[in-house]
C-alpha cells in the first residue's frame, strides 16, 4: 500500500523526468567579420606576469583611486558600468543620439557589437586573467560586481567597445575626433575606477578594438551600414 507521501515524491519524480531540458543557446555567429578573426586574439600584447613590479602597481593604483575617489566619480563610473554601447560615447556629441533617434545607428551597432563580443570573449577566454578583486582581496568592486567568477579581465569588454565606437565614430564625425577620444578614455579609466579591471587591461582594449574595425571597414554590409549611419549622425548634428 502506497503512503500519500510516496505517491507525491512518485509524482514530482515523473513530472521531472518527464520535463524537457532547457534548449542550449545558440553560438553567435560573426555578420560583419571572418569567423577566423578570434584567431587574431594572439596579436594582442599579453599582460603582465602575476609576480612582475607592474602587476602590484596596477594594484596599488586601484586601491589609490578608491580612497580618494569622490561621490561624483563612483556614480559616473557605475553609469558607464550599466551602459555598454556606442551611445555611452557618442552621449559627448549631445543628448540627442540617442538608440531611439537613431535607428540607422543602432542597427550598425547591433552588428558590430556582436562580432565584437565574439572576440572579446574569446580573448578573455585566451589570456586568462583574473578580475583586481579576484586577485587581490583588498580591492572591492565599487559597481556591484561580486568575487569568484570567470578570469575575465583581459581585455575589458567595456573597455573594447569604448574603443570600437570611438574609431567608428571618429570616421563619421572626423570634427569633433578630440571631444570623442577624450570620452573614449573616460569611459576606459572608469573600469578602473570600478575596481573590474587593471590599468594594463585598458590597452589591451585598444588593440582589440583596432584589429576588430581593421577586419570589418571591407566588409560590403559594413560599408552600407556605416554609410547610413554617417549621414543619420552628421544629419542629428547639423553637419
Amino acid at each position: 500500500m502506497f503512503t500519500r507521501p510516496s505517491i507525491i515524491c512518485g509524482f514530482l519524480a515523473v513530472s521531472l523526468y518527464g520535463q524537457a531540458p532547457a534548449p542550449a543557446k545558440a553560438p553567435k555567429v560573426p555578420v560583419l567579420t571572418s569567423p577566423a578573426l578570434v584567431d587574431a586574439v594572439v596579436l594582442i600584447t599579453p599582460p603582465p606576469a602575476l609576480s612582475s613590479k607592474k602587476m602590484s602597481k596596477e594594484v596599488a593604483e586601484i586601491i589609490a583611486i578608491h580612497r580618494s575617489a569622490t561621490p561624483a566619480e563612483v556614480e559616473s563610473a557605475n553609469w558607464d558600468n550599466a551602459h555598454e554601447d556606442l551611445f555611452a560615447i557618442a552621449k559627448v556629441l549631445g543628448s540627442n543620439l540617442t538608440e531611439e533617434s537613431l535607428p540607422a545607428t543602432a542597427r550598425l551597432w547591433t552588428d558590430m557589437d556582436n562580432d565584437q563580443s565574439i572576440f572579446v570573449s574569446a580573448a578573455k577566454k585566451y589570456f586568462q586573467r583574473a578580475r583586481p578583486y579576484d586577485f587581490d582581496p583588498a580591492i572591492k568592486s565599487l559597481c556591484g560586481s561580486v568575487a569568484g567568477g570567470a578570469k575575465s579581465s583581459y581585455p575589458s569588454g567595456h573597455g573594447t567597445v569604448g574603443y570600437l565606437s570611438t574609431l567608428v565614430l571618429v570616421m563619421m564625425v572626423p570634427e569633433k575626433e578630440d571631444a570623442i577620444r577624450a570620452r573614449a578614455e573616460q569611459y576606459a579609466h572608469n573600469r578602473v575606477v570600478c575596481g573590474d579591471h587593471f590599468a594594463s587591461d585598458l590597452p589591451a582594449s585598444k588593440e582589440a578594438a583596432q584589429l576588430i574595425i581593421g577586419a570589418m571597414v571591407g566588409n560590403p554590409r559594413f560599408q552600407e551600414e556605416f554609410a547610413a549611419a554617417k549621414a543619420e549622425v552628421r544629419k542629428a548634428l547639423g553637419l
